[in-house]
């Protein structure tokens, strides 16, 4: 009886990481499927360019992006750059993305962000036009 008490807990438990996968599964698929394909055009001066403003929504907890047509850098380097309300502007630190690895990957490049968050995302050391997704 122990023996099959044990083996129900240990489904039981099976079961409950299987559900909590699926709604991870769940919430990643409602913020990548509210996704929107941008073009980041650098020129090319390997210049800081942003890019936005954006505002973030409810169906992200954080922004993404997803590279998904590589310009001429190595590496890319990515940061976001908010907004308040009560002016001025304050930016992250930067993110490295390369082509090897990096390419049509999302990536978390600011996190834990509030609903209605006005935003822009800044790349530098590169040239010639990124293409990509943004989930916010």
């Amino acid at each position: 009886m122990k023996r099959l008490t044990a083996v129900a807990g240990g489904l039981v438990m099976a079961a409950g990481v299987l559900t909590v996968g699926t709604a991870s599964n769940a919430a990643a698929a409602t913020c990548y499927g509210g996704a929107v394909s941008k073009t980041f055009a650098m020129g090319t001066d390997e210049a800081e360019h942003r890019f936005g403003p954006y505002t973030t929504t409810s169906r992200c907890d954080d922004i993404n992006l997803r590279i998904t047509s590589w310009g001429n850098a190595s590496p890319l380097v990515v940061r976001v750059c908010f907004h308040p309300s009560s002016g001025g502007t304050t930016c992250n630190s930067w993110k490295e993305f390369y082509k090897s690895s990096d390419l049509n990957q999302w990536r978390v490049i600011a996190s834990d962000v509030r609903d209605g968050t006005s935003y822009s995302v800044s790349m530098d050391l590169a040239s010639n036009t990124f293409k990509g997704d943004l989930a916010h």
